[in-house]
């Protein structure tokens, strides 16, 4: 009988241990965290929750410094170079590259914050990054899609839709990697 509980409670033990290492690994190849430093200084800097920088970070590019969406959006964070110029004008910088990360994270965190002084709230924010603070404008503007004119009950494009839901998952895996 005792031989029997020990290897019950080892099986067990086996078992938990075995499924957090596959959590573990899981997150790790699916969820990275890279440029831990740069999100923080940044997210900081601008009062951005970090948890949505990186997960803003994930939606967008992966991780991949090097992306470059069909839009022509650059960097990891995904910028268009418009909006690029716009802001290093606003931090008074005149050289930049996208593709640096400290630089894509500096700009898009600064443009997060931007946007939520526009905003309000954090998933209207997370819209408007995706859609363009024009259109989500008018979906405030519209009792179909905003009863109180800040946050959104309906998102009328589906690929925004689908980005902000992304978005806010990755924030609930982005904070607990970030209290490691």
């Amino acid at each position: 009988m005792k031989k029997r509980r020990t290897f019950i409670l080892s099986a067990a033990l086996a078992l938990i241990l075995g499924g957090l290492l596959l959590y573990e690994l899981f997150f790790v190849k699916y969820y990275p965290l890279r440029y831990k430093e740069e999100i923080l200084l940044y997210s900081d800097t601008y009062s951005v929750p970090a948890d949505l920088v990186c997960a803003v970070i994930y939606a967008e590019s992966g991780y991949d410094p090097n992306a470059v969406s069909p839009a022509g959006a650059v960097g990891l964070m995904q910028l268009l170079p418009g909006t690029a110029e716009e802001i290093a004008g606003k931090l008074s910088i005149d050289n930049y590259d996208l593709c640096d990360p400290e630089t894509s994270i500096n700009f898009g965190t600064y443009y997060l914050a931007y946007l939520y002084k526009l905003l309000g709230d954090w998933n209207t924010v997370t819209a408007a990054y995706n859609a363009g603070i024009g259109n989500v404008k008018l979906w405030l503007a519209d009792t179909e899609y905003s009863a109180d004119g800040i946050t959104l009950i309906k998102i009328p494009f589906r690929e925004t839709a689908a980005y902000v839901k992304r978005v806010a998952s990755g924030r609930e895996i982005y904070i607990g990697k970030l209290e490691k």
